[in-house]
C-alpha cells in the first residue's frame, strides 16, 4: 500500500459497492395480479377483489390510489438450503400480507427526499426446502415515503419495476458489513489519528484478500475484521445508546388515512426483525397510532403487545401524540398525557418516564411543571439544533420552567431524529457533544422517520459491528429508561436552562391555516364548559356524566394538535379532514353543552317572563353587556355559578359621536377616537387619565407584509418580512351601527388589494374596561402576511405574553441575536406591554402570533403561504381581537381574567324562576384561577384544576356549598399526592408562582 490515502480510502467504499451486487446471486420471476381497489380498503374486501395478470413495467395510478397484487410463487428446487426474499419495488410504499396478518413494509424507489429504497425485500425462508409454493398479497399505496412532495419523482410513482424472489447469500451480506463499517471509519476518521490509519490499512488488506468469485478468500478477509474489531475502548470513551424509531408523522404531507398504513407498515417492519435481532428495541410514542392499531389491525396489535412484553417494542413519550407546544391550551397539553398514560396503562402496564417529543417547533415554559405532574422525569427533543440564529449551548441539562420545577432534558447530538447509524453519524454524535466536560452519555435515535418506515437491517448491522471497537464511542442499543438512568447517574454540574425553550425558526406555524386555529380555540373553550356544566349537573342535579362522549371528542382535538396539524404545515388534505372533525366535536359538544345547561336552569322557561338566567363558567363574578336575542341586556353573575335576575338598567351609559375628522366611542371608563380611515388616534383611560397611543400615530393599522421565507413555506416567517411593508390605504367608507345606550359600534370597510376586503366593527360596552374590534376578512392574498398593528404610548424593554397556565416576558428590542431570534413569537389569549404603573394588553379570540418592536404591539392575523397546501387560508375568515388599557401591570389589573371574559361568554336562557344567586365555587383568592371541573376518570368524584396565572405566592381559600365529604390533591393523572382538610364548607392552602393545582373531592 503505497501513501495515497484519497484514493486508498475511495477504492475501499467502490469495492464495498461491488459486494452489494453479489447478495442475490440467482433470481426467478413471480406470478402477479391486481386489483384496483376504491380506496384504502381493508384486507378483507381485496380478497373479494376481481384480480387481473400483470407483470412489471406496468404504471399504476393516479397518485394516492391503492392497488392490491396477489403474489403466487414456488422456489425452485435447486434452491435447497439456501435463504429465499422476495423483492419488490413498486415505486411507492406498500405492505405485504400472508393469511390477512401485515408481515412488513416495503418501500421501494423514488420517494422523496431519499434516492434508494428503504425496504424491498422480504425474507420468505432461511432455509428452502425446495419446491415449496407460497401466496402473499401486496397492499400497494401510490404515493412516496414523502407524500408527493418530490415532483420530479412523482411520475414514477406506481411503476413496479420489480417483482422475483432471489438467493440471498448471507455470507456476502456479512463480508460486505465487515468491510463498510471499517471503510467508513477509514473516511470519516481524522487522517491524522492512529486509528484512521488503522482502519485504512485493514480495509485495503480486506479488499487485497477478497477475490469475489472464490469465497474461500472470505474467511481470511473475516478474520482481519474479527482482528480490527477485537481491539476495544478505553475507561473513558463515550457512551452512545441506540434506539429505533419511526417517528410517523400523524399526518403531514399525507392525510391521517394513510398515516394508518404508515403505522402497520412500520410496525410490522419493526417486530419482524425482532426475531432476527434480539438486541432490537424499537421506541413508538403516540397512544393515537396504537389505539389505531388496536382497533382496525388486531392480529398486528397482538404482535406488538408480545414485543412490549418482551421488552422490544416500548411504549415512550406518555402523550396522545407528539403535540404542537405552543397553541394548544394548558388543560390540553394536561389531556395529552392523561388520555396518553392511561392508555399506556391499560393496554402494557406501564407508565411513560419521559416526554418524547423530538419534532415540535418550540417548547413552553409550562411544559416542566406539567410533566413532573403527570409522572414524566426525562425530557427529549433535538429540534433546537435547527435554531437559525444561536445553537444550543448543551445536550444535556436541567430545563427549569416558569414555575422553578425541573426536568432533565437531553438533546440527541446527532442532531436527527432520523439517523441511519453508520458510522459517520456515531462519529458526529461524539464531536458534536456539548457537554464532554461533564457527561459522558448520550442518545441515538436512528431510523427513516417522519414518514415512517424505520429501522432497517441495515442499521442493526452496523451498530452491531460497532459496539465496542476502538476510535468509535461505546455503542449499544438501550430503552429510553436505561438511557436516562445513565445519563441521570453521569451527568455532573448540570447547566440549568431556565423558561421556555424557544425555537428559533417556523414562526409562521403561529398564524398559517388560522381556520383550523380558531376551531381549536372553540373546541377547548367549549369542551372545558361542557365537562364543568356536565360535572355540577352531576353533582346537584342527578344528570348522568356524558364521560365515553367527552373522551372521544377530546381525542379528536389531541389528535389535531399533532405538531404537523395544528401548526398549519399540512397538505389541503388533512385540514379537510381536520374540519371534519372539529364539526363533530363542536355539533356533539354544544348538544351536550345545551342538555347540561337545562339541567342547571332552575325553574321553566317562560317566554312572556323578563327574567333571565345567566350561567358564569369563569371563578369570578361578573357583570357584562350580553345579547338577549335582538336585544342587549346588563346582566351580573357570581363565580362559578349562576343568577336569576331582570337585566338591569344602568345611567352609566355609552354613547358614539361622529365629528368633522372621526367617530368617538366613549364610556364612563374609556374614550376611543377614529379618524375616518379606522385608525385610533386616541385611547384614554380616564380612570388613570392616560393616552394609550403614541401622538401622532395611529393604532388598530392593518399593514400587509411580503413573505416570502427561504424555505419551508407554511413554517417560516423570516425577520426580513419586516424590511417590506406592502402600501395600504385606510377604510373606504365608515358607518355607525350602534348607539347606546349600552353598546355603540362603528363599521369600517378596507380593501386590502383587488382580491381582498376586511369588515370591521368596533365596539364600545357599557361599563367596559377595553375596546372591541370583530373582523370580517375575505382573503384571497398569495404570499401576504396580515398583522394589526398599535403604536402605544408606552416605553418598556420586555412585553409580557400569556402562555399555558402563566405568563412570559421577551424582550421589545434586538440587542443581541436571541432578542432578534424572538422577532415573532408565540402567545395565547393575550400580549401587554407596560410601564409600572400603566399599560395596554392586546386580546384576541383565536391568534396565537405576536410581535412586540418598540412601542408598536402587532397581532398576526392571516398568512397565505402556498406550500404544502396550495390553498391554505383562503376564503373567508372571523375574528375579534380587543384593546384593554390599564392602570399598573398585567397582573395587578387581571388581564388574565379579562382576557378570559373575551373568550368565555356568559351563559344566558329565558328563566321563570325566582331572583336568585348560586355560586358552586368561589375563590378569595384573585391571582389563582379555577380552570378545569371535570368527574374523576374512575370515580364520581370532582377533579378542580387551578392554576396561579400572575407569577405570585400566598394562601388561598376554596369554598362551596357542595357537600364535600372529603378532599385531597392530586396529580394531573389523578393520583392522590396528599389528604386536604376540608372544613367548614372550604379548603385553605398555600400555593407558588404559576403552580398547577388539583385537588379531588369525594361528595
Amino acid at each position: 500500500m503505497q501513501k495515497h490515502i484519497e484514493l486508498t480510502r475511495q477504492r475501499a467504499q467502490n469495492f464495498s459497492t461491488k459486494l452489494t451486487t453479489l447478495f442475490y446471486p440467482v433470481r426467478e420471476p413471480v406470478s402477479i395480479a391486481v386489483h384496483h381497489a376504491p380506496g384504502r380498503i381493508p384486507y378483507r374486501d381485496a380478497m373479494q377483489g376481481d384480480y387481473r395478470p400483470t407483470n412489471t413495467g406496468e404504471k399504476f395510478g393516479p397518485l394516492w390510489s391503492t392497488h392490491w397484487f396477489r403474489v403466487n410463487l414456488e422456489i425452485p428446487s435447486g434452491w435447497q438450503g439456501r435463504e429465499v426474499h422476495l423483492l419488490w419495488d413498486s415505486s411507492s410504499e406498500a405492505c405485504i400480507w400472508q393469511d390477512g396478518v401485515p408481515l412488513q413494509g416495503l418501500t421501494g424507489s423514488f420517494n422523496g427526499w431519499l434516492p434508494e429504497p428503504v425496504r424491498k425485500e422480504l425474507c420468505i425462508t432461511k432455509e428452502a426446502h425446495g419446491g415449496e409454493s407460497f401466496e402473499f398479497y401486496v397492499e400497494v399505496a401510490c404515493n412516496g415515503l414523502f407524500g408527493l412532495d418530490n415532483q420530479a419523482h412523482n411520475f414514477h410513482i406506481g411503476e413496479l419495476v420489480q417483482a422475483e424472489i432471489a438467493v440471498f447469500d448471507r455470507d456476502v451480506w456479512n463480508l460486505y458489513w465487515d468491510l463498510k463499517v471499517i471503510a467508513d471509519m477509514a473516511l470519516h476518521l481524522p487522517a491524522n489519528t492512529p486509528r484512521c490509519g488503522q482502519a485504512l490499512a485493514a480495509a485495503n488488506e480486506m479488499v487485497n484478500t477478497i477475490l469475489l468469485n472464490d469465497k474461500s478468500t472470505w474467511p481470511a478477509a473475516h478474520a482481519i475484521a474479527a482482528r480490527f474489531f477485537s481491539a476495544h475502548n478505553g475507561g473513558g470513551q463515550h457512551n452512545l445508546s441506540a434506539i429505533g424509531q419511526a417517528h410517523i408523522d400523524t399526518a403531514w404531507l399525507w392525510p391521517i388515512a394513510e398515516t394508518k398504513r404508515k403505522c402497520v407498515r412500520t410496525f410490522a417492519s419493526a417486530t419482524r426483525y425482532m426475531n432476527e435481532y434480539p438486541e432490537y428495541r424499537f421506541a413508538c410514542s403516540q397512544a393515537q397510532q396504537l389505539e389505531w392499531m388496536k382497533e382496525q389491525y388486531p392480529e398486528l396489535y397482538a404482535g406488538i403487545v408480545e414485543k412490549a412484553h418482551a421488552g422490544q417494542f416500548i411504549p415512550v413519550g406518555g402523550t396522545w401524540v407528539e403535540p404542537d407546544c405552543n397553541i394548544p391550551s394548558g388543560e390540553s397539553l394536561v389531556r395529552q398525557f392523561l388520555y396518553g398514560q392511561r392508555f399506556f396503562e391499560a393496554e402494557f402496564g406501564l407508565r411513560c418516564q419521559e416526554f418524547w417529543n423530538p419534532d415540535v417547533f418550540g417548547y413552553s415554559g409550562a411544559l416542566p411543571q406539567i410533566m413532573k405532574l403527570a409522572g414524566i422525569d426525562y425530557f427529549l427533543t433535538q429540534k433546537l439544533s435547527w435554531n437559525q440564529f444561536n445553537k444550543p449551548a448543551s445536550h444535556t441539562f436541567l430545563w427549569e420552567g416558569i414555575d422553578g420545577s425541573r426536568i432533565l432534558t437531553h438533546f440527541p447530538p446527532a442532531d436527527t431524529y432520523n439517523s441511519l447509524a453508520n458510522v459517520e453519524e456515531v462519529l458526529y454524535s461524539v464531536s458534536n457533544f456539548k457537554d464532554h466536560e461533564r457527561a459522558n452519555e448520550s442518545y441515538l435515535l436512528f431510523g427513516y422517520g417522519d414518514g415512517g418506515g424505520g429501522p432497517t437491517p441495515a442499521m442493526l448491522e452496523q451498530l452491531r459491528r460497532m459496539a465496542d471497537v476502538d476510535g468509535l464511542p461505546r455503542t449499544q442499543i438501550r430503552s429510553p429508561h436505561e438511557f436516562f438512568a445513565r445519563c441521570a447517574a453521569d451527568l455532573k454540574d448540570s447547566l440549568v436552562m431556565v423558561g421556555e425553550l424557544y425555537f428559533e425558526l417556523h414562526r409562521g406555524t403561529y398564524t398559517s391555516q388560522a381556520r383550523n386555529k380558531k376551531f381549536n380555540r372553540q373546541s377547548e373553550l367549549l369542551l372545558r364548559d361542557v365537562e364543568m356544566l356536565s360535572a355540577l349537573a352531576l353533582v346537584t342535579r342527578g344528570l348522568a356524566y356524558p364521560a365515553n362522549a367527552l373522551q372521544k371528542l377530546w381525542k379528536l382535538v389531541l389528535t389535531n394538535q399533532f405538531h404537523d396539524i395544528i401548526p398549519g404545515s399540512s397538505i389541503g388534505e388533512v385540514y379537510a379532514d381536520s374540519t371534519k372533525d372539529y364539526a363533530v366535536v363542536l355539533e356533539q359538544a354544544a348538544a351536550l353543552h345545551e342538555k347540561a345547561l337545562q339541567a342547571l336552569t332552575p325553574g321553566t322557561s317562560a317566554p312572556e317572563t323578563d327574567k333571565i338566567f345567566v350561567f358564569n363558567t369563569l371563578g369570578f363574578p361578573r357583570t357584562e353587556v350580553v345579547d338577549l336575542g335582538g336585544r342587549l341586556g346588563l346582566v351580573s353573575a357570581p363565580s362559578l355559578g349562576y343568577a336569576i335576575q331582570t337585566p338591569a338598567t344602568t345611567t352609566e351609559t355609552v354613547s358614539v359621536t361622529e365629528t368633522e375628522p372621526g367617530f368617538i366611542l366613549e364610556n364612563t371608563l374609556l374614550k376611543a377616537v377614529f379618524n375616518r380611515q379606522g385608525g385610533l388616534t386616541s385611547l384614554l383611560d380616564k380612570s388613570a387619565q392616560r393616552e394609550s397611543i403614541e401622538p401622532g400615530q395611529a393604532g388598530n393599522t392593518f399593514v400587509l407584509y411580503e413573505d416570502l421565507p427561504n424555505a419551508w413555506e407554511a413554517w417560516d416567517v423570516d425577520a426580513f418580512h419586516l424590511e417590506k411593508k406592502l402600501v395600504m390605504g385606510g377604510a373606504s367608507s365608515v358607518n355607525i351601527v350602534e348607539s347606546g345606550p349600552l353598546r355603540a359600534a362603528i363599521a369600517f370597510e378596507y380593501v386590502l388589494s383587488p382580491h381582498s376586503t376586511i369588515r370591521q366593527v368596533v365596539s364600545l360596552d357599557a361599563l367596559s374596561a377595553r375596546l372591541d374590534f370583530a373582523c370580517q376578512v375575505d382573503w384571497r392574498e398569495k404570499q401576504k402576511f396580515l398583522k394589526v398593528e398599535f403604536p402605544l404610548n408606552l416605553r418598556a424593554s420586555y412585553a409580557t405574553y400569556e402562555i399555558q397556565f402563566g405568563h412570559v416576558q421577551r424582550p421589545t428590542h434586538f440587542n443581541t441575536s436571541y432578542d432578534m431570534a424572538r422577532f415573532e413569537v408565540p402567545a395565547h389569549k393575550w400580549a401587554d406591554l407596560s410601564e409600572p404603573d400603566f399599560g395596554v394588553a392586546l386580546l384576541n379570540d383565536c391568534k396565537y402570533g405576536y410581535a412586540a418592536h418598540g412601542n408598536i404591539l402587532r397581532l398576526s392575523l392571516l398568512r397565505a403561504p402556498t406550500y404544502p397546501d396550495p390553498q391554505a387560508d383562503q376564503g373567508r375568515h372571523q375574528f375579534r381581537f380587543a384593546l384593554c388599557p390599564h392602570a399598573g401591570n398585567p397582573q395587578s389589573a387581571g388581564i388574565t381574567e379579562a382576557a378570559c371574559c373575551f373568550n368565555v361568554p356568559l351563559l344566558t336562557a329565558k328563566s321563570g324562576g325566582q331572583d336568585i344567586q348560586q355560586a358552586f365555587f368561589s375563590l378569595n383568592q384573585p391571582a389563582v384561577l379555577l380552570d378545569t371541573i371535570k368527574k374523576a376518570e374512575d370515580s364520581e368524584a370532582l377533579i378542580l384544576r387551578l392554576y396561579e396565572a400572575r407569577g405570585t405566592r400566598g394562601k388561598l381559600r376554596l369554598t362551596s356549598p357542595l357537600p364535600v365529604q372529603s378532599a385531597a390533591l392530586v396529580n394531573l393523572l389523578e393520583d392522590e399526592i396528599s389528604h386536604l382538610d376540608w372544613q367548614d364548607g372550604g379548603v385553605e392552602l398555600s400555593f407558588k408562582p404559576f403552580e398547577i393545582i388539583s385537588m379531588r373531592l369525594t361528595l
